[in-house]
């Protein structure tokens, strides 16, 4: 007969990402100094000596991956493994009530640990699962072999809605994916699709946590944004991985996706540079390897593959960047003017010494905020270079829809113009 020796109970909100937090990532001129520019009609081509860049991540310094669960607890003991797929398999069928049983190695106060970090334990089993968590509740006793747990669970997100998550993500496959292209490609496109969709914010209906949030409001925090990109890499026939980790002292989530064979970081959240600026794609954390990514993350890298390649370096310097086409358009972050590169021929090509933010491109000529000319609306020629001003005010958060213009002025009136 079992011998019931403690009941146990733990209240367990899952603040996981909840904690991961987006700064607005840029560096900028303060307000009063922006306005000032705005104001210098007088003198408009006065050179701006204001270098507009992405924000540094700060590595997490109050954190160490030892901190983190490691997927070691498993090889030890195969046991704590069986237990998280038994527990997956009934979150994945939205159970709100269960009982499991354990029959590993662990005493109770190790256990203990483990049933505490339940939600970043199944993790490894299916990340996606583990992502419907809200709270849970927990209670434990010993058994002849080991020790039954009745778990109680509450969750972001039910059945219906994630048959709805399970339809965008087929449609998209089916949208954007072809069989030729190549995994570069792939990779490439679902990063600039999460970017566009995601505006990063903690007050959704789900805090930002849920994918549904995601399609449904368009809104996430870095949780949702790699849950979304393992689902839509997954669907399109990519190898990937779903990882947790730190980053600017808080907890963070990313992704690893297999390209051409080797194993790269994809973090589609900083790759979105700031909710202040919806249109705009960054490539600076995207196919990142170790070293890079370790400048400003945190991870338990025997979790995962490593990630050694350093094949696309070359996309790290690319942000503001618009793809026509075969040909990506960008402002270069090492000297902050205008480039084209070219994915057929792999040529990159200076278009423009001008300093061009917010560009947006169509097939002959870019849009931006020239910045070395107070911020005006400027068209540049994608052939020669040559540079017109469209509107003589500070333009910002440019986008291009069904052959119009459409862009908005620091007093945040929105303003078009056809092409």
């Amino acid at each position: 007969m079992n011998k019931k020796i403690a009941l146990l109970l733990l209240c367990c909100t899952i603040p996981f990402f909840t904690a991961c937090s987006k700064a607005i990532d840029i560096l900028l001129q303060d307000e009063e100094d922006v306005t000032m520019t705005t104001t210098l009609t007088e003198e408009p081509n006065e050179t701006n000596t204001d270098i507009k860049i992405p924000e540094s991540k700060a590595l997490s310094a109050s954190f160490s991956p030892t901190d983190l669960f490691s997927t070691t607890l498993f090889k030890d003991d195969p046991a704590l493994l069986q237990f998280a797929k038994k527990v997956e398999k009934q979150v994945a069928q939205f159970e709100e009530h269960f009982e499991v049983s354990y029959t590993g190695k662990l005493d109770f106060e190790d256990f203990e640990v483990q049933l505490n970090d339940l939600n970043n334990l199944i993790t490894f089993v299916d990340p996606y699962t583990a992502g419907y968590f809200l709270y849970y509740e927990w209670s434990a006793w010993e058994t002849d072999n080991g020790y039954s747990v009745e778990l109680s669970i509450q969750y972001l997100t039910d059945a219906k809605k994630e048959k709805k998550v399970d339809q965008y993500v087929e449609t998209f496959a089916n949208q954007y994916i072809t069989k030729d292209m190549t995994d570069f490609d792939r990779a490439k496109v679902i990063n600039d699709y999460v970017v566009q969709l995601a505006t990063y914010t903690e007050q959704g209906s789900t805090e930002g946590q849920s994918v549904f949030e995601l399609i449904n409001e368009e809104t996430a925090v870095c949780q949702a944004y790699a849950l979304l990109t393992y689902r839509l890499l997954v669907a399109s026939n990519l190898d990937a991985k779903y990882v947790y980790g730190y980053s600017e002292d808080q907890l963070h989530a990313w992704n690893l996706v297999q390209v051409n064979g080797n194993w790269y970081h994809l973090d589609t959240t900083w790759n979105d540079v700031a909710p202040t600026e919806p249109f705009t794609i960054s490539y600076e954390y995207f196919l990142v390897n170790d070293e890079k990514l370790s400048q400003d993350h945190l991870w338990a890298n025997e979790n995962y593959f490593a990630a050694t390649s350093n094949a696309y370096d070359f996309m790290h310097d690319m942000w503001y960047a618009n793809t026509v086409d075969n040909v990506i358009y960008y402002n270069s972050m090492s000297d902050s003017t205008v480039y084209s590169y070219d994915l057929t021929t792999n040529e990159h090509k200076q278009i423009s010494a001008t300093a061009c933010y917010y560009l947006v491109t169509d097939q002959q000529s870019i849009y931006c905020s020239d910045y070395d000319n107070a911020g005006y609306l400027t068209k540049i020629n994608v052939q020669d270079g040559s540079e017109e001003v469209l509107f003589e005010d500070e333009v910002l958060n440019l986008n291009i829809q069904d052959g119009i213009l459409y862009y908005e002025t620091l007093d945040g009136s929105m303003h078009q113009q056809n092409l």
